[in-house]
């Protein structure tokens, strides 16, 4: 078995990434169910938006997140739905920025509201200099025991052939060639990613629906260090969330005179008022957690009267 490098490792989990968004999309009945697709990944069931203005945003907006990877800036990603009230316009459809909030969307009263948060903790992913990224990477000691894996493997498939014809051996071999160029992905962390993608579909089946017009936008969380600022530039694919997503700032201090009402709502939905684990995953080098964080509207609106609730079981 091979060790793969940095990028092949990034590319598995940012494809992993665009499924994990198009099946949550699916679960939280964001769209109607007949605009999906199901498929197969990673041995399990998944579901694909067909629209192609929801795919093209979706590829563009995990493509921006690679961006932020490779630089090593990102703490955690963020897949948030919201509520825009009960007067909808009928262009919130994922947003119109990269990680935006007060963009995306029309209607409803004053800011959209944040009614769950879809977590990935990516802080403890590698940071890996250009030159380097092509280079195998993995644990100390794995590369050797991978090797010997390989050598076990090809010694028994000698084994196995030697009493058998040559049209069973060559076949054998055409079978397992198949397999790899089929999956292209370690087996390990192809059942971590499947594990992860079957707990999601469990998770959202026990949320409570969400009520009508909803959306939802894919925010990031940078890391909290001295040399890592905001992806700001042209062409800018991010802006700024709401003041309620907001850190409070990289050393967490604010003046003791401020009163305004940004400062009182600055981070306010972070964490959210209930927390349900999905998974930690262990894809080689890339570990990461997942987790949802359902905020205070959710259960502000759920007492509310004259709300219509969509079906979003999983």
């Amino acid at each position: 078995m091979t060790i793969p490098t940095y990028l092949t490792t990034l590319s598995h989990f940012t494809n992993f990434l665009t499924a994990y968004i198009h099946t949550l999309l699916y679960l939280r009945h964001l769209y109607p169910r007949p605009t999906f697709l199901t498929s197969r990944f990673h041995n399990t069931s998944v579901y694909q938006s067909r629209h192609p203005a929801v795919c093209e945003w979706i590829t563009d907006a995990v493509s921006a997140i690679r961006t932020e990877l490779l630089a090593g800036t990102v703490a955690k990603i963020a897949v948030v739905i919201y509520w825009y009230g009960i007067a909808d316009d009928g262009t919130g459809a994922g947003g119109t920025g990269t990680g935006g909030a007060g963009t995306v969307g029309g209607g409803g009263e004053g800011n959209p509201k944040v009614l769950e948060r879809f977590m990935l903790d990516v802080s403890s992913f590698p940071v890996v200099g250009k030159g380097e990224r092509n280079m195998e990477i993995g644990w100390e000691g794995a590369l050797a025991s991978n090797e010997d894996q390989d050598s076990d493997q090809e010694q028994e498939l000698d084994m196995e052939g030697a009493g058998a014809s040559r049209k069973g051996k060559e076949k054998q071999r055409e079978k397992l060639k198949a397999k790899a160029l089929d999956v292209d992905v370690d087996v390990d962390m192809s059942e971590q990613f499947r594990a992860a993608l079957i707990t999601l579909t469990t998770r959202c089946s026990q949320l409570k629906p969400l009520p009508k017009n909803c959306s939802f936008n894919i925010s990031l969380e940078l890391k909290d260090e001295a040399d890592i600022d905001p992806p700001v530039g042209h062409p800018q694919p991010w802006i700024p969330v709401q003041p309620s997503l907001q850190k409070t700032g990289r050393k967490h201090v604010q003046a003791e005179d401020q009163t305004d009402e940004r400062g009182r709502e600055e981070g306010q939905d972070l964490g959210g008022v209930r927390t349900t684990p999905i998974r930690t995953v262990e894809a080689g080098v890339f570990r990461f957690e997942t987790w949802i964080e359902e905020g205070k509207a959710k259960f502000e609106l759920e007492r509310a009267p004259k709300i219509g609730l969509a079906s979003s079981g999983g």
